[in-house]
This record gives C-alpha cells, structure tokens and sequence, in this order.
C-alpha cells in the first residue's frame, strides 16, 4: 500500500479538512458539499467562509491547515463541520457542550440583518456508530441543530441507485464512502464528470504536497496516540487492567475491528494497533 493510497481517503479527518480548505476549488467542493445537506431545509449556499479552526497547523510559506472548522454560511448559517474517524463514547456528550458554546457566542435573541439565525453540527461519520449511540437530536424548527452523516450506513441505499438517480447528497456519500474503490476501477472519473463539486473535490486532493502527505502521517499518529490513551482511561474507569476490556459486547468488538482497520490504511505498526485495540496480530492482519 503506497501512501498516496493512504492519506488521500478523504475519510481520514485531516485530508477531509484540508479537501475543503485549500484554494478556490476547495471552497467550491466545500459549499458543494454543504448544499447537498442543507439546502432542503436552509436554502441554496452561495457563499461559505470558514471563520475559525479548532486545532491550527501553520507552515513557513504562510498556508494554515484547518481542522475542526467554523464556516459562516450567506443564508445566516454558523456551521461546525468535523470528520470523526473513530467512534468514541464520550462523543455524543462533547458534541453537545461544544454546539452549545457555539451557539451562546454567535446567535443572538433577536437577530438583526446579516446575524446568524441557526447554528448547525455536521458530524461526518467514517466509522460505525453504535446502534446504542445516544447522539444529541433537537426539535424541528429549533435554531441549535445536529446532523449526522453515517457514511457506512448511508452508502448502502446509494449504491442501489444507478447514477442518473443520484442527488447531490448521492454523490457526496458515495465520493467519502467508495473513494479508493472508485478511483481504482475509474467510477471517480466518472462522478466527476456529472458533478461539478465533486470534480473541485478531487481536483483539490490531486494537488496535496509532499509536506501535506508528511503531515497528514504525523497528524494520524498523534491521533492514534490519543485513541490509545482514552481507551486506557476508559478502561481503568471500568477497572481493567492494561486497557483491555475482557468479555467485550458484539458492538464494542465490531468498533475495535473498524478502528483496527482504520489504523492499519493509516500506516500504523501493526504491534500499536495491537497494543492499543486489544486485538490479536493475527485478526489485525486479516483485516
């Protein structure tokens, strides 16, 4: 597996960032994308700023790496837009609090022209959610709201469809779900053709740099290391030794599975992956 293969699945967070953020075609793929999840409910997106990052990587040359971003929508939408790549228990709960903290900073009671009338979460999932996940849903017509995109779910009723039935949410699941299956078997060239945010998207990801692949290497490691240390913490809330959780329910083992494997594409040695699913090198390996 070469690395190109490897960073540029755009299911990975920091290349599904970067895709967004880098140049004109990056802002193009981003208001693209947003549309094909808001437009039935908020209006057509003509316009998408990103205000704000949550983690920010500077180079020399001056070019900053958003990571968890705020976009600033022209139909009065504050949008937090993150990629969660591994499922974690506590996000449902950290999602709510950092919406919340969003919303009491940019709306406001009575909103003048030009304010912001909503504030919207879009959680992209890369991996399986829980089917006993607890994730944070608002009531129809409420200013706060959570959308969820469940690309492993979601791509299932896509591929059933032939392409002329596709939506622009069809095309989105299917370029974040099927990306290196597509580009093997040429069906990318294709989407691009019959979708212009998706020909911006890919275009964006042909131009990522030698510095970004080392990036995106480092920045995958360090998120791996933080997956270790919150599955040791949570194992020792649970009181297991050595973060291994013994007994593991069918749904918890089916999590570690898609975190291995994700591990795996990433490039990470197979003895960490190890260390810090509990799983054996053997079941890693056949993955």
């Amino acid at each position: 597996m070469n690395d190109e293969k490897t960073i540029l699945n755009p299911k990975t967070d920091w290349v599904f960032k970067l895709m967004f953020s880098k140049g004109e075609e990056g802002n193009k793929s981003l208001i693209s994308f947003l549309n094909a999840f808001l437009e039935d409910s908020y209006g057509k997106i003509t316009k998408a700023d990103i205000l704000n990052t949550e983690l920010i990587r500077d180079r020399s040359a001056g070019e900053t790496y958003r990571l968890d971003f705020l976009i600033k929508t022209d139909t009065g939408l504050i949008v937090d837009l993150e990629m969660q790549q591994f499922w974690k228990t506590n996000y449902p709960r950290r999602n709510q609090m950092y919406l919340m903290r969003m919303a009491s900073r940019f709306l406001k009671t009575e909103p003048k022209e030009d304010d912001f009338l909503y504030a919207i979460s879009i959680s992209v999932f890369g991996c399986d959610v829980p089917k006993n996940a607890e994730l944070v849903r608002m009531p129809e017509g409420s200013v706060i709201q959570y959308l969820y995109v469940e690309l492993n779910e979601l791509i299932v009723y896509t591929m059933k469809k032939r392409l002329e039935e596709y939506t622009l949410k069809d095309f989105w699941i299917r370029f974040l779900a099927n990306y290196e299956e597509d580009k093997k078997n040429g069906m990318l060239e294709e989407l691009c053709k019959l979708e212009e945010g998706i020909r911006m998207a890919e275009a964006t990801l042909f131009r990522v740099t030698d510095e970004e692949r080392r990036m995106a290497i480092e920045l995958s490691n360090e998120k791996y290391e933080m997956y270790v240390e919150c599955e040791r913490n949570e194992a020792r809330r649970q009181g297991l030794a050595e973060g291994r959780a013994e007994g593991m329910a069918e749904g918890s083992y089916q999590a570690k599975l898609e975190t291995a494997a994700s591990f795996k594409r990433l490039g990470i040695d197979i003895d960490k992956i190890v260390e810090g699913t509990g799983l054996s090198r053997e079941k890693i390996e056949s993955l």
